[in-house]
This record gives structure tokens, C-alpha cells and sequence, in this order.
């Protein structure tokens, strides 16, 4: 036998091998034009299941709870803002509460106060009384609390006055407070 015999050509074998090569190719185009089809057709089916408004009316309703709650928030953080500026507002203001009350309480029964004016430093009394025995009592205590150095620093009188027809007099004491 020859081996130089062979019954099939070089030129055949090529044939065969793009020939298969081809059959491969058109296969996995079928195969992934069924798979693409058949994808749609899942995609297709869940989008017409799915109600688009719904989700849509879900946003809304989520969109408008959001701004709800950020224009809560934004209040909130305004009020608390305005709760820090009063307290530190209140920190550094003068306790005019205890000196006010220290000069009430030093008020015999019988007088009576008739202008209480605040300011910075001073505390503006003007009291009045038909005897001048209470006038007289109150001032001494003003001044007693004021030689002590407790709540009052200073007072001064700026005037003593009586009314001839009701016979009432007032007095006005202007005191400085520590």
C-alpha cells in the first residue's frame, strides 16, 4: 500500500472544518435569539402583572411623608434654636425675682406699692401709705438690707410727697442692685 495515497484531500478537511464552524454559529444564533425571545416575552408578562400607577401613587405618598417630616424638622430645629437663645439670654440676665421679692417682703402691711420700674443696675420704688410710720419703717429696712451689702448696694430717695386732700404720702427710693 501508499501512503501517499489519500482519499481525502487537504482542501476537504478545510471545507468540513468552516462547514462546522458555520452549523456552530447559525446554532448558537438560533439558540440565542430564543433565549432574547423568550426574555421579552418574561419582561413583558411582569410589566403588564405590575400595576405602574401603583408604584407611582407609592411615590407620591412617600414623596409627600418626606417633606412632611422635613418641614417638622425644620421647625423643630428652628424652636429649639429659639429655646437656646432664650436660655442663654436668661443666663446672662439679672435675677431681678429675688431682689423684687426681698423688697416686697420688707413692705409693712399698710403700704402699698404704686410704680415698680426695672432697669440694668436699679429697681425704682414708689410706694404709698396715709402713715408715715410705715414709710418710715420701710425705708429703715431698705437701708438696714443696704448697710449689709445683701441684694440692695445703694438707695437713694428721690422724693417724699403727701397729698393734702387724702392725706396719703409716697415716697419713691431708688435702689441699686449687687
Amino acid at each position: 500500500m501508499n501512503n501517499d495515497i489519500n482519499l481525502i484531500s487537504n482542501k476537504d478537511t478545510a471545507f468540513l472544518k468552516s462547514k462546522n464552524r458555520l452549523k456552530q454559529t447559525r446554532t448558537i444564533a438560533i439558540v440565542s435569539l430564543v433565549i432574547i425571545a423568550l426574555v421579552s416575552i418574561v419582561v413583558f408578562i411582569i410589566n403588564s402583572q405590575t400595576s405602574l400607577t401603583g408604584i407611582k401613587n407609592d411615590e407620591n405618598s412617600t414623596l409627600q411623608n418626606i417633606s412632611y417630616l422635613n418641614k417638622k424638622a425644620a421647625k423643630l430645629a428652628i424652636i429649639n434654636n429659639r429655646l437656646k437663645d432664650i436660655s442663654d439670654i436668661l443666663g446672662k440676665r439679672k435675677n431681678y425675682t429675688n431682689a423684687i421679692n426681698t423688697l416686697l417682703q420688707l413692705m409693712p402691711p399698710g403700704l402699698s406699692t404704686s410704680t415698680l420700674e426695672l432697669d440694668k443696675k436699679d429697681v425704682a420704688l414708689v410706694v404709698n401709705s396715709n402713715s408715715l410710720l410705715l414709710i418710715d419703717k420701710f425705708l429703715n429696712s431698705i437701708i438696714d438690707l443696704s448697710a449689709k451689702k445683701q441684694v440692695i448696694g445703694s438707695v437713694t430717695i428721690e422724693s417724699l410727697n403727701v397729698n393734702p386732700k387724702t392725706g396719703n404720702y409716697s415716697l419713691s427710693v431708688i435702689t441699686t442692685l449687687l
